[in-house]
């Protein structure tokens, strides 16, 4: 007997109401559980920022040349960073509610391809990481080149970048051993036609050896630069970026990558004040002729999973 046919339940956020809908025996009922609190999980380090920064100079610089939707998302973090955990107004933007109906259009035909292994987020894949909307050459030229997933935890960014671009090669660099010996574990099942190359190292601003320090257990972790990393062919279509705060150190790691191939950039962006509001600087001051647009990797808090994207 499948239990999941008789009864299950699933949890509803509405502007900030969280619900959840009850079905048992073919009866569908659902219940106000109540307001849904924001959590962020970095307001001490904003919160510093805020003080010792001309933040209207700031928001000002970090809008310029972006998109409509990227304005609303920029003016919509600063919104929520007025009150932090106690947000009481709509906490996803209208753009956000668009993605959402993208994403249940998607989960019609989306099957996870490794539930024993790892859970993909259908946010995720069916946004392309926030790709989606770049311009459609942009995208399809990156298909063939190289793609750098930085910090690629169990491999659920280097399965969305394969599917998108079935192409290139994949470099997944994820520092922990027990998230790479998950991505090796799929591809024993399926090596993904050997596009996906698992990289036990994390990237960084300076090569060397560190701790880290994860669940009671301990890995020593051997550090590299993008730039040292002479085993990825080029070019280099698009890097990748999401590792905790150190997604500054690992672009200062990379700049001879990024001036000679000029790769889509997509970088985590609210791990830091200084990621949020001064990386696009950064980009800017490489003379590139790089653009820029704000989107959303996943929908799990609405002040997280901003991505910053250059192309």
């Amino acid at each position: 007997m499948n239990c999941s046919k008789i009864c299950s339940a699933k949890f509803i956020i509405k502007g900030n109401k969280l619900y959840v809908r009850v079905s048992f025996l073919g009866m569908s009922h659902k219940f106000y559980l109540g307001d849904f609190v924001v959590e962020f999980y970095w307001v001490e380090k904003f919160e510093e920022y805020f003080k010792n920064n001309d933040m209207k100079q700031k928001v000002k610089n970090l809008k310029t040349g972006m998109d409509e939707i990227s304005c609303e998302y920029i003016e919509h973090f600063m919104a929520l960073t007025e009150y932090w955990k106690e947000y009481r107004k709509n906490i996803w933007t209208k753009y956000d509610i668009e993605t959402e109906k993208r994403t249940q259009e998607f989960l019609k035909t989306f099957k996870q391809p490794f539930p024993e292994i790892l859970h993909i987020n259908p946010y995720m894949m069916a946004n392309a990481y926030g790709l989606v909307d770049l311009p459609k050459e942009v995208f399809e030229g990156i298909n063939g080149k190289t793609v750098v997933d930085g910090g690629g935890l169990n491999g659920d960014t280097a399965l969305l970048f394969h599917k998108y671009f079935p192409e290139s090669a994949v470099y997944v660099f994820e520092p922990l051993s027990a998230n790479v010996e998950k991505i090796n574990s799929f591809l024993k099942i399926d090596n993904c036609n050997n596009k996906i190359i698992p990289v036990q190292k994390g990237l960084g601003e300076k090569s060397g050896v560190v701790e880290f320090c994860y669940d009671n257990n301990k890995d020593m972790v051997e550090i590299v630069t993008l730039d040292s990393f002479k085993e990825i062919f080029s070019p280099v279509g698009l890097i990748k970026l999401d590792t905790e705060g150190f997604e500054t150190a690992i672009f200062k790691g990379a700049l001879e990558v990024i001036k000679r191939d000029k790769p889509v950039l997509a970088i985590a962006m609210y791990h830091t004040p200084e990621d949020f509001f001064d990386l696009k600087s950064k980009i800017e001051d490489l003379n590139l002729g790089y653009k820029f647009m704000i989107r959303r990797s996943e929908n799990i808090l609405p002040q997280a999973d901003l991505v910053l994207i250059a192309y």
